[in-house]
């Protein structure tokens, strides 16, 4: 389910810093594997031209997945989002958004970056959010 405006990025990042009880990570290698319940990581970089991360909360909680500004240059590089793992049906290629929300229909997500080697890397950054049940009956009144 994709959502987009700035009531829900207001009601989205309010909620999970009042909820969360553990630091966001932040990161910025090529790829990882994320497990906490909240998040932060940005564009790796360096020499790497495809980065995979993997996140992957509790069984039986969904991830809310935020972009707040995305500008890439399409013909050089690009976001995939998976609804799963890395290959999964499920997926939204991202070039130029202003604030994409994703939740994912398990407990996993997958953001995969890939640019040419000529092109530098842009900045991006995405956070993400185990889900609760009071947060996914709010979101869904939007």
């Amino acid at each position: 389910m994709w959502l987009s405006g700035a009531c829900t990025w207001a009601l989205l990042l309010s909620t999970a810093m009042l909820a969360s009880t553990q630091r966001p990570e932040v990161y910025s290698d090529c790829g990882g594997v994320f497990t906490n319940l909240t998040g932060r990581f940005y564009n790796y970089i360096g020499p790497e031209t495809l980065c995979v991360w993997t996140i992957q909360v509790h069984p039986g909680h969904k991830i809310l997945l935020a972009l707040p500004y995305v500008s890439l240059n399409c013909k050089k590089e690009y976001l995939v989002i998976y609804d799963g793992p890395l290959g999964s049906d499920n997926y939204e290629k991202i070039c130029y958004e202003l604030s994409v929300f994703h939740r994912s229909s398990s407990n996993v997500m997958t953001i995969k970056y890939s640019r040419e080697p000529s092109h530098p890397a842009t900045f991006f950054e995405v956070y993400y959010f185990g889900e609760t049940n009071g947060f996914s009956s709010l979101l869904d009144h939007q």
